[in-house]
């Protein structure tokens, strides 16, 4: 039977009515049990849905709903995938006790081919990547990204820092750069300047001013409720500094203990039970020293706890990469190999889990160069940055 022209227009016009009269809130619950990456799909459905992904309330309550499932990792392999090539290639995945997921894969350049960039840090459902001024953040759940704006600078960019302010729903990036040769005093070489992503004054950086003369000693930092916390040279000593996102204020917490003088490349900064944690391995690999703030105490202190882990068992040298929020502690290898598992240690019964990363496919990613490791806990489903 044929069907007319204006029965075509009536037909289109009555499925356009009724998909229009579609509740706001069952539209909402649909697209909150969708995956990130299908999300980005309705934004081009109309202008009204676009409004309401994007709506700050909306992009939380993703998230939060994203936290209630199963706790995943995000395990994240960096390298280049062919020699001389002027890019880093990040590969994300979502591991479980049960599966192993391909999120993305983020493309950065590099400015020296022979450099190794900066370790990539995450807030929040956000990853800040890059080397020198060529920074970027992507969302590694879809693999979208934004590119930095360049820093105001005289010399060289020298730190940076990235973090969630959980109280006014931002992210910001404070910067260090030098601005002036070694002769001078370490403190006046430096200026600092934040980054607040998404507000007005993006495209610019703002330059603030602090009271606490400071090296930067140490590539590891944490991010934890809305402060940032760093290790940093105060004259002689070696001092916990914090930095308030929201206030924008820093402050030194408190000095490093005697037997935490040496902090080699291997020292991490990780989020233990909602405390600082400063974490080291020895030359072997087989025994590891976390030191826990001591916040409870009148001045804040240090309490130690130290386990060993036979790595041969595991073929490779084992690095902390943070905690889970049982209290696990997060190992595994520094590079990436076909039988990669990530070590799950519980220090109060002295357990050990293994997780299998199953990485399938991807030549690109199989045949690339000496892939470094990185291991996030607490990952979740973000639909930042569509």
């Amino acid at each position: 039977m044929m069907v007319t022209c204006s029965k075509k227009k009536k037909l289109k016009k009555c499925r356009k009515s009724n998909s229009d009269e579609i509740p706001q809130h069952l539209v909402m619950e649909i697209i909150r049990r969708l995956p990130a990456k299908s999300v980005a799909r309705f934004l081009l459905v109309s202008k009204s849905w676009a409004n309401l992904i994007t709506n700050r309330d909306f992009i939380k309550s993703f998230e939060t709903r994203s936290c209630s499932s199963q706790p995943r990792l995000l395990v994240c392999f960096i390298g280049r995938t062919k020699p001389c090539q002027r890019q880093y290639c990040y590969f994300f995945f979502s591991s479980s006790s049960s599966s192993t997921t391909f999120l993305s894969r983020v493309k950065c350049p590099r400015e020296d081919p022979e450099c190794f960039p900066c370790l990539p840090h995450y807030a929040n459902g956000l990853m800040r990547l890059g080397y020198g001024e060529k920074k970027l953040i992507c969302n590694p759940s879809t693999g979208k990204s934004i590119a930095l704006p360049k820093v105001k600078n005289i010399m060289s960019v020298s730190k940076s820092l990235f973090g969630y302010d959980t109280v006014n729903d931002e992210y910001k990036i404070l910067c260090m750069t030098k601005k002036s040769p070694d002769g001078i005093k370490p403190h006046s070489r430096y200026e600092y300047q934040v980054l607040t992503l998404g507000a007005d004054e993006q495209s610019s950086w703002r330059t603030i001013e602090c009271s606490i003369p400071h090296r930067y000693c140490c590539n590891a930092y944490v991010c934890i409720d809305g402060v940032v916390y760093f290790v940093a040279k105060t004259g002689a000593d070696l001092c916990l500094m914090k930095f308030d996102l929201r206030y924008e204020k820093w402050d030194l917490l408190t000095r490093l203990s005697s037997d935490m003088s040496r902090l080699g490349e291997d020292c991490t900064l990780i989020n233990y039970e909602g405390k600082v944690a400063i974490t080291t391995t020895n030359t072997s690999g087989d025994t590891f020293n976390v030191w826990v703030i001591d916040q409870a105490a009148r001045e804040p202190g240090w309490l130690k706890k130290s386990f060993s882990i036979e790595s041969w068992k595991f073929l490779s040298k084992l690095s902390i990469y943070g905690s889970t929020h049982t209290g696990e502690f997060i190992l595994a290898p520094r590079y990436y190999s076909h039988d990669f598992s990530v070590i799950l240690y519980n220090p109060n019964t002295n357990g050990l889990r293994k997780i299998k990363v199953d990485v399938k496919g991807s030549d690109e990613f199989k045949h690339g160069r000496r892939m470094r490791t990185m291991v996030f806990s607490e990952y979740f489903q973000s639909i930042r940055l569509l």
